[in-house]
């Protein structure tokens, strides 16, 4: 039998909220209260896809996407405009309006802070766990 399985995790989100991060307190506490459903994908139909936590800004910056992909000549500078800076008002100043508050489709279920080491172990842990437990499939 053929197993399948991922070559590696992409784990940013868990690590924003960690001790050691410095994101404001404001975008770790979002991460932390978000439910399985408050991300959104925004740039799809420029190429540049970004998930982030729902809030004022991704309603606006949907809004226009929509707008002018619908266009046979769209200004993608108006994105550029409403996302510049946004990403520094997320992390910086925690600005929850107006703010890019970059997060995968994990974040729902990130629900504690944690070190860079309690992460990483709990990591090892269950890669470890799977491992055991999968073994006699590799012999």
């Amino acid at each position: 039998a053929l197993m399948l399985g991922a070559v590696g995790i992409q784990v940013g989100t868990r690590f924003v909220v960690a001790d050691e991060s410095n994101a404001h307190d404001n975008f770790k506490e979002r991460i932390i209260k978000a439910k399985d459903i408050d991300t959104v994908l925004t740039g799809e139909s420029t190429g540049h896809p970004v998930r982030v936590l729902r809030n004022k800004l991704t309603k606006e910056y949907l809004k226009v996407e929509k707008e002018e992909a619908s266009k046979a000549n769209p200004d993608w500078d108006k994105l550029e405009a409403l996302g510049s800076g946004a990403l520094r008002r997320a992390v910086v100043e925690g600005n929850l309006d107006t703010g890019s508050f970059m997060a995968g489709q994990i974040a729902g279920l990130v629900d504690k802070r944690e070190t860079v080491s309690e992460i990483i172990q709990s990591y090892m842990t269950e890669c470890k766990e799977t491992i055991a437990a999968r073994a006699s499939e590799w012999l």
